[in-house]
């Protein structure tokens, strides 16, 4: 089962940094055809994978756990360009622990200060579309930034992603009330929903469709849109609670 353990860890990269399914199972299959593996078949959730094989009659079962899923396109990329090379022959299987490391230790494209410039940006210009004025402006983009410096300390730890859009988003929501409660602007649905436009959950949703599309990964693709519903419900009691509290 050495082939299906290997084959798992490349493809759970791609899973945990915000790839879709479609391509995990495709980076799966490269690794298996790299190591001239037939007869195996995965099933795949959100959750967990199971890999099962058929060898001399008997058959062997591994399940994996996906864990916290976040964005490092990076990896997912790396991860998925691996595979194929696998399968080319371009990397020796004996050398795949190394490359699973390596692929793994990779940073994010961009540092803290960046994401937090950002968030802070997409909050104050998204301010704009709904008619904010410029206290609605001023007030997303510092509840946006906070939240996101927040967000990517708790990340760190690697908590789920539910309790950190919860804390982060009252955090946001709670400033932009804030400053409303100031009189910093007139117009609170915009400041309020732009705050917090940082945390919604776009990529989910994107490989939530692309697993529907394929038809093979339906199952999968209902479960990322169901819990992008989810975290949006979540930022949806974030808005409420500072609303109740600052109004």
């Amino acid at each position: 089962m050495q082939a299906v353990e290997r084959a798992l860890d490349v493809a759970l990269i791609v899973m945990q940094n915000g790839g879709s399914t479609v391509m995990a199972d495709r980076t799966f299959k490269n690794i298996l055809k790299g190591y001239k593996k037939d007869g195996v078949s995965a099933a795949w959730r959100i959750d967990f994978v199971a890999a099962s094989s058929t060898a001399k009659g008997r058959s062997e079962t591994v399940l994996r756990s996906v864990g916290p899923i976040g964005v490092n396109l990076v990896r997912a990329s790396e991860a998925a360009a691996l595979g194929e090379r696998v399968a080319k022959g371009e990397v020796d299987t004996a050398a795949l622990v190394s490359e699973v490391e390596r692929v793994k230790a990779l940073a994010p494209p961009y540092n803290h200060w960046v994401m937090m410039a950002a968030a802070a940006c997409t909050a104050a210009f998204f301010s704009q579309i709904p008619g904010g004025d410029w206290g609605a402006l001023g007030i997303a983009s510092v509840a946006a930034g906070i939240g996101q410096f927040l967000r990517t300390l708790l990340q760190a730890r690697k908590l789920a992603v539910a309790p950190v859009t919860l804390v982060c988003g009252v955090l946001s929501t709670c400033i932009a009330g804030f400053g409303l409660r100031l009189g910093l602007s007139q117009t609170a649905p915009a400041a309020l929903i732009a705050s917090v436009i940082y945390m919604v959950p776009g990529l989910p949703l994107i490989n939530g469709f692309v697993d529907m599309v394929s038809h093979q990964y339906l199952f999968v693709g209902l479960e990322r849109i169901a819990n992008a519903a989810f975290l949006f419900l979540v930022l949806a009691i974030a808005i409420a609670l500072a609303v109740a509290v600052f109004k």
